[in-house]
């Protein structure tokens, strides 16, 4: 299998400088760099910087992905606007990391799942349905945390057999997800099932449109200072906005020292096989519904069938063999629905017999299993 790795960084609150760009370009002759953005690509070799150092330095955003299994997302958030502690109960070693730098804060979502390794075509694209998620941690929105939660504790439970391992505080609107957390899930391929099962313990909360009727609550001076910050350009202006209409609210804070049902991870994964198995049941049974329904219909014109057969025989052409298989394949499985599976077998032992000395299509015939005994469901 060839290589293939895939980096992209993203500036969102200030573009990068001339130096900044300098310095990101003498990392690699691959680079494609913008005033906000640079990619890497390799199909040999590898990244020559260290990630989180050019994400710290330049960037708000990264994601990293390989053919072997690898993906990776990488968030850096002001110091002052991001509470340290409400994150940590959603880490997970060496899965889901969060460092404090002198102004930022880094969380590292890395994720080495073999089951999803593969050949990849590209990675352009991948981050952009998810930048959105970085403000939407901001505003204390961690649905994408418990996420990459559940990926990590799986794997981590194949690894270290950590059953009792507790899952982090669940998020409201679980069951919810927006497009950019639907992105999310389709990046790191978590398991829908799962997912569905952890949403039940997941309270409803209204949308933050109805902060906005907070606002009267701010004192006179308060909104004004924040009309003159906006007036400056003052980033994240609107998040800091948010945080404390949240505090007015009371709607803002999660209690993450709260033990009350908290599920185990093993029982999650029961659960999710509980719920898996509920699917499969239920996807069959429509397939099975649905093959009866054509089943029928095919009954209402088996003689019409039978008479293509032989038609499409005495052309004695590999094609019209080939219709004619097909046709006695679905009458096979019509004459094993209605019983009359014998009769079935003694019109194609006529045809064998009829048509021996046609070694195309008695192979046919072979290939599809229609000359071997048949076994009665």
């Amino acid at each position: 299998m060839s290589e293939y790795q895939y980096y992209e960084f993203l500036a969102l609150d200030k573009p990068l400088t001339a130096t900044e760009k300098a310095d990101i370009e003498s990392l690699s002759s691959r680079v494609q760099i913008t005033s906000n953005q640079a990619t890497f690509v390799y199909n040999y070799g590898d990244f020559r910087g260290n990630p989180q150092e050019v994400l710290e330095k330049c960037f708000d955003i990264m994601v990293y992905m390989a053919n072997w299994g690898s993906r990776q997302l990488m968030f850096r958030f002001p110091k002052s606007l991001i509470d340290v502690a409400a994150l940590e109960p959603y880490c997970l070693e060496d899965y889901i990391t969060v460092s404090t730098k002198r102004n930022s804060v880094i969380l590292d979502i890395n994720i080495r799942d073999e089951d999803i390794s593969g050949w990849i075509e590209s990675g352009e694209g991948c981050l952009s349905g998810m930048v959105s998620l970085r403000d939407k941690i901001l505003q204390g929105d961690y649905r994408c945390l418990y996420l990459a939660w559940l990926k990590a504790a799986t794997i981590y439970f194949d690894c270290e057999e950590e059953e009792n391992l507790l899952e982090p505080p669940v998020p409201h609107n679980l069951d919810n997800l927006s497009g950019s957390l639907s992105s999310f899930v389709e990046f790191f391929e978590i398991d829908e099932d799962l997912i569905w099962v952890a949403a039940s313990a997941s309270d409803f909360q209204e949308e933050e449109e109805e902060l906005e009727d907070l606002i009267p609550e701010l004192s006179e001076q308060e909104r004004n200072d924040f009309l003159v910050r906006l007036l400056k350009g003052e980033s994240h202006l609107c998040i800091q906005l948010t945080h404390r209409l949240q505090e007015l609210s009371g709607k803002g804070e999660i209690n993450i020292n709260s033990n009350t049902n908290r599920r185990t991870l093993s029982q999650l994964i029961g659960l999710r096989e509980e719920e898996t198995n509920q699917r499969f049941k239920k996807e069959g049974e429509l397939e099975r519904q649905a093959k009866i329904q054509k089943l029928e219909a095919l009954a209402k014109k088996e003689d019409k069938v039978w008479e293509q057969v032989f038609e499409a025989i005495a052309l004695k052409q590999a094609k019209p063999y080939d219709q004619a298989v097909a046709s006695l394949i679905n009458l096979r499985d019509l004459a094993q629905y209605q019983g009359k599976l014998e009769e079935f077998q003694a019109s194609i032992n006529k045809i064998q017999k009829d048509y021996s000395k046609r070694p195309g299509l008695i192979s046919r015939l072979h290939k599809a299993g229609l000359l071997e005994k048949y076994k009665y469901l």
